[in-house]
């Protein structure tokens, strides 16, 4: 094996552990931050960072007006491109705002949601078994993995022993802390981003298809109106950028026409698309 192939090996190895322990999303939305200038590119790395992630928001500083509205306009791009670095739909939006200047990178705890508990981390005690219990776990580890890995899970240990005692559960499935009476929003956005896969599907076979449609053929309890809207929205949304930028298609002309008019492609007129699609096309 090369060296090569034993990295990729031992990479793989570290994210079994991280999920299987509930410290990989954690971990990720960590890196993210660091790697946000990778992630999108040289330029806008230099005029923008990550300033702030809270759940499933992403805050981008932007440093300039102009970067501001570039940067809005690829906000679908973006999130996509974030949720596939982190490997599941965390971001459900992101907010741009503009700021004068980055800010010095400092050390912090990320993660915390729990907007009126302010402790120190480094300030709480922990139990010589627990410790004692993180070092077994870690120690099969190579040397160079165990530091990063023990400091990972002490500070989940501490952040467990403050949020029981401020009356915070972790969630059964996906171990993220909520309130006693609190229901988990991320596992219900990751159910309603299932059917929303769905149904898109669904609309790029049949992009005529109304709401009304969905309730007389299919199953009304799979989706919503507010998921139906949402999906046909980010339907259209992609298309008319895909116009504006003249990236488009005549597949993608027709595609927008019915999405837009809600009729069947018989219906429709090769002037009518060109009229509608034209609204949409940037003028040089």
């Amino acid at each position: 094996m090369n060296n090569k192939e034993s990295l990729q090996k031992a990479g793989t190895f570290v994210q079994d552990v991280l999920k299987k322990n509930n410290l990989l999303q954690p971990y990720n939305l960590y890196t993210l931050k660091i790697k946000w200038p990778c992630l999108m590119g040289e330029k806008i790395g230099r005029y923008s960072y990550i300033k702030e992630i809270r759940d499933g928001i992403i805050t981008i500083g932007v440093l300039n007006s102009v970067w501001l509205s570039q940067l809005f306009m690829y906000k679908r791009q973006i999130e996509e491109r974030l949720n596939s670095y982190l490997g599941e739909a965390y971001v459900k939006d992101i907010r741009f705002v503009s700021i004068g200047k980055k800010p010095v990178r400092q050390k912090a705890f990320l993660y915390e949601r729990e907007e009126n508990i302010f402790v120190n981390l480094s300030a709480v005690a922990l139990d010589k078994k627990i410790v004692d219990a993180v070092k077994e776990k870690i120690k099969d580890f190579p040397e160079a993995l165990r530091e990063k890995l023990f400091k990972l899970h002490i500070a989940r240990e501490r952040k467990k022993i403050i949020l029981t005692g401020h009356g915070f559960r972790p969630c059964p499935r996906c171990g993220r802390w909520l309130q006693k009476t609190e229901k988990c929003l991320f596992c219900q956005l990751k159910r309603s981003h299932g059917k929303k896969i769905k149904l898109a599907a669904l609309l790029q076979e049949m992009p005529w298809l109304t709401w009304e449609d969905i309730i007389k053929e299919y199953d009304r309890d799979e989706w919503t109106e507010e998921i139906y809207n949402d999906v046909r929205r980010n339907y259209i949304y992609r298309l008319i950028e895909k116009v504006y930028h003249q990236v488009d298609t005549a597949e993608d002309d027709l595609f927008l026409a019915v999405l837009i008019t809600q009729k069947k492609p018989t219906d429709l007129t090769d002037s009518f698309i060109i009229n509608i699609v034209n609204k949409y096309r940037r003028k040089t």
